[in-house]
């Protein structure tokens, strides 16, 4: 098992948006959030598979333009692309893209993508230990 514990690291979310039937992507870049797991290969009978789970916490100094879920969903696409949630189904890559992405099959297959799993605000804490918490795979 291989642990893993970066400070200080940069990601890119790309984070949809239903329209219709459609996904709309945007990107966003998240600087100085902290990422940590484990790297684990899970042996079963027929074949070994690798298990990454990681946690970022991305502090509040790196959501400027957050908005929650609900206000996310109730925006016209136009104001969307210019703010971001975080919802379970987006995605995170490590490191700064700069290229733009139409469809999810476009992140996975040209990045080393992570899937958001989970979601945890802690927003209401005191301001230096202000994050939200993500949990990828």
């Amino acid at each position: 098992m291989l642990i893993c514990f970066t400070n200080h690291t940069d990601i890119t979310l790309f984070c949809s948006k239903q329209i219709g039937r459609e996904k709309v992507w945007s990107k966003h870049n998240l600087l100085d959030v902290n990422f940590h797991g484990t790297d684990q290969l899970i042996i079963g009978e027929k074949e070994v598979k690798r298990a990454d789970e990681y946690v970022v916490r991305i502090p509040a100094a790196a959501l400027s333009h957050y908005v929650d879920k609900a206000t996310f969903k109730a925006l016209p696409v136009e104001e969307a692309i210019n703010c971001f949630t975080l919802k379970k189904g987006d995605y995170i890559v490590k490191g700064t893209v700069d290229c733009e992405v139409s469809s999810s099959a476009d992140i996975i297959k040209n990045f080393d993508a992570l899937e958001i799993i989970s979601v945890t605000e802690n927003l209401s804490s005191s301001p230096f230990s202000q994050h939200i918490k993500l949990v990828v795979k």
